[in-house]
């Protein structure tokens, strides 16, 4: 087989519209492959890296790929990952409604967890195993660093495992060697944005090295009611970090590559009713990483990467609750039958209720609460005590969801309910259980991974060759609120990817990864495809593909609770307790999320044109969803949602002469929702459940943008429209980011503007997620040199 230079290969991917990838970076991040000989050309052939883990022209690729590259990021403008993705077909942007986190959903999935894609930094995965979630502000990478992001959209857990259940977003970083100098950036707008950004790369013999440091903060949402700017919807935030890069070449055919960070930030979330203060987000993270690769001979390369990674978030609050609700036993009771403690509560309410003077009094509750404890109650006579009185089941119905007649309930939960109203007995009646007794909250995790892979690439003929590889990683969680200590889970994988010439035209990729884990069954999720070279830079795919993800540390094992210390006199004599409502591990057994993908596309690539098109048809079938939030108050979490969803996508690139390019992605979703078993929930929950997960789709979807580049300064004009969003809602944006840049010697400053213009007065995903003004912008101004 005739094998290509170094220089030629740099001369192909610098053609893919990126910035100048230095041969260090090519050693570095594009070194597993090299193109065979009938696909050298003349023209830029596209190539990527993400969806195999083998270095391919996009023709040959077996899965649908978004790639966007460092100079479209410049030109958009946007100041976070979130707001990137939503110029990637099928994506939205959304946010969740209770840790003020933004969420990215690919078709479908619950805006308030972001837990079925996976999110890799130069092969890093930054998903969170201990909550089950992607928290964006919690990744250290500024979008000045970033040389490229490929989204694979599509089940990929046969390259990356569980987790990357609907996409895989591979975001890598520029070499050092690419950066070198001082880069200085600040941006300042409306809605408190406030952002800061320095970086210094340098070289030093063979070694070259950078630091960047970044601060963002901004004010969030208004809230619905926000009037002349007041802000009274708690989501500011405020974040930074410091990353260093160390590349070092050991010797002509290894490189040894190292990174680390250390994070800071604080998030707002908003105040439940009975907290005196809200319990703000304080995070702390870190990461170190290190990858070293060997080019045995051009037929073979190999690499051994390892990292470890921690994060600290915790949360304080003074809080006032009921005393009842902190009383050991009902924390007991709750754990054997969860309807009946919240029934035992809302009874204690009436407390110290008078009778009253018609029909529908309250029957003599003193009586009931000793009755209880007496064990001559039985729960039948309990019942129909309460549901023959209207005002008492009309409290029940609102309250809880549910009958009196409902209450499913043994003598002894009666009897244990009896012990606890008796504890607030004092000597003359029960007026001490609307008692109220203060205290502090808090809530802390701290959670790490070590992870240790490797991987091989062997080109075994001209027309065959394959990835395999195996890892360990071992997620680990620390916190007494959700899990009452520490608990931890090991994941062991397997995993290969072949492609095989079968002939000239047509192209053969057939993979899979086989998961062993502690806390989940074992999982094996392959992945076929064929692709027909119409020509070498047009083809026609047919994929298959299966994906599992897995319930995480907090969905399949929590010993959630909340402590409540410092507590002022109450009738318990309690100075620290836990609240009653809580989880254990015997409250969920839950099966992996299942997912099969059948995909047909198309991907041409017209020089003469420099025109660059994607398009897909798709069905996919969604099992054993977990659609329910992971939160003190859900009774049950269960794996039995079903899911289909069918649709079409399409994205082109056009470079229309030196000074224009033009991008444009639309997506069609048709998805439909099967709930499993509801008969325990109330009415309002199986609502709310049917639409979580359509909640952030949109049924149309389209977003164009043009890019002019003038001598010294440039304009881009980009115009989001989601019709059916939320399944009612129509959300059209457009946005304008300018540039003028100078030259000084050395120093080359540079001054922009950006605002984003809202055309619908509708919110996001939830109803106060929206800004008192539909013009948002912020100035940005910079430095290199």
């Amino acid at each position: 087989m005739t094998q290509i230079t170094m220089s030629k290969i740099s001369r192909i991917i610098s053609l893919c519209g990126a910035l100048l990838v230095s041969d260090a970076l090519l050693a570095d991040e594009y070194d597993d492959f090299e193109l065979d000989a009938p696909f050298v050309l003349d023209d830029d052939i596209p190539v990527v890296l993400t969806a195999s883990r083998l270095k391919q022209p996009r023709a040959e690729v077996p899965a649908s790929v978004t790639v966007i590259e460092a100079a479209q990021i410049a030109a958009w403008g946007v100041r976070t990952l979130p707001e990137l993705m939503r110029f990637v077909p099928g994506m939205s942007m959304g946010h969740g409604d209770d840790e003020n986190n933004a969420s990215i959903a690919y078709h479908a999935s619950n805006p308030s967890i972001m837990r079925r894609l996976q999110v890799l930094v130069d092969g890093r995965s930054v998903f969170k195993a201990g909550i089950a979630s992607v928290v964006w502000d919690d990744i250290p990478v500024a979008m000045e660093d970033i040389l490229r992001i490929e989204v694979t959209r599509g089940p990929n857990a046969a390259s990356y495992g569980a987790n990357s259940f609907l996409g895989v977003i591979n975001i890598v970083t520029k070499h050092p060697g690419d950066t070198l100098g001082t880069r200085v950036r600040y941006r300042n707008g409306n809605n408190g944005v406030d952002d800061a950004f320095v970086s210094y790369s340098g070289e030093s013999n063979q070694n070259s090295y950078r630091i960047s440091a970044q601060i963002r903060a901004d004010d969030g949402y208004d809230g619905r009611d926000a009037r002349n700017g007041d802000d009274d919807y708690r989501d500011s935030k405020r974040h930074g970090f410091i990353t260093a890069y160390f590349n070092r070449p050991v010797d002509s055919t290894t490189q040894l590559n190292m990174q680390a960070s250390l994070k800071q930030g604080h998030t707002d979330i908003r105040r439940e009713s009975s907290e005196l203060d809200p319990p703000d987000q304080e995070t702390r993270q870190g990461y170190l990483w290190t990858r070293l690769r060997k080019e045995f001979s051009t037929d073979h390369s190999s690499h051994l990467q390892a990292y470890w990674q921690v994060d600290n978030r915790k949360q304080l609050s003074a809080a006032c609750l009921p005393t009842i609700s902190l009383d050991p036993g009902l924390f007991a009771l709750y754990q054997n039958n969860p309807q009946w403690a919240n029934a035992v509560v809302l009874l204690s309410y009436l407390a110290d209720r008078p009778e009253d003077s018609n029909s529908n009094s309250i029957p003599d509750i003193q009586e009931l609460y000793a009755g209880m404890g007496s064990g001559l109650l039985t729960p039948q006579a309990l019942k129909q005590t309460l549901g023959d009185n209207a005002l008492i089941k009309k409290s029940f119905i609102k309250e809880l969801g549910f009958s009196p007649e409902d209450l499913d309930i043994t003598q002894e939960q009666l009897n244990s309910a009896g012990d606890i109203y008796q504890n607030g007995f004092n000597g003359n009646d029960f007026s001490q259980l609307k008692d109220i007794t203060c205290g502090d909250t808090r809530r802390e995790m701290r959670e790490e991974r070590y992870d240790i892979e490797w991987q091989d690439t062997v080109q075994w003929s001209d027309t065959f060759r394959t990835v395999s590889g195996a890892s360990f990683r071992r997620d680990q969680v620390d916190s007494e609120t959700y899990f009452n200590g520490k608990v931890h889970n090991d994941t062991y994988r397997l995993f290969a990817n072949a492609e095989w010439r079968m002939t000239s035209y047509l192209l053969l990729n057939a993979g899979g990864m086989y998961e062993m884990e502690d806390t989940n069954d074992n999982a094996f999720s392959p992945r076929v495809a064929l692709n027909l070279l119409l020509a070498p830079q047009h083809s026609i795919r047919l994929v298959y593909s299966e994906a599992v993800r897995s319930p995480d540390l907090l969905e399949q094992d929590p010993e959630y609770s909340i402590r409540v210390s410092g507590l002022t006199a109450n009738y318990l004599n309690l100075g620290s307790s836990r609240l009653y409502v809580n989880q254990t591990p015997d409250s969920h057994d839950l099966k992996h999320e299942k997912i099969a993908s059948t995909e047909i596309g198309y991907y041409g690539k017209f020089s003469d044109l420099n025109l660059e098109m994607d398009v897909k048809v798709y069905q996919d079938k969604l099992t054993q969803l977990i659609s329910d939030n992971i939160a003190l108050k859900s009774l049950s979490v269960e794996s039995d949602t079903k899911m289909n969803v069918n649709g079409a996508e399409m994205q082109l690139q056009w470079q229309a002469d030196s000074h224009n390019w033009f991008w444009m992605t639309a997506a069609y979703i048709d998805a439909d929702v099967t709930l499993g078993d509801t008969s325990e929930l109330t009415e309002e929950e199986r609502q709310s459940l049917s639409v979580v997960e359509l909640r952030q789709t949109a049924k149309d979807n389209l977003v164009m943008s043009w890019h002019h580049q003038g001598e010294d300064w440039s304009l881009t004009a980009s115009h989001f429209w989601l019709d059916a969003y939320g399944g009612k809602r129509r959300y059209r944006r457009y946005e304008i980011n300018t540039r003028k840049t100078w030259s000084i010697g050395s120093y080359h400053p540079w001054a922009g503007f950006f605002v984003q213009h809202l055309i619908d007065d509708n919110s996001l995903t939830y109803a106060d997620q929206r800004y008192s003004t539909r013009d948002l912008y912020y100035f940005q101004v910079g430095l290199d040199f």
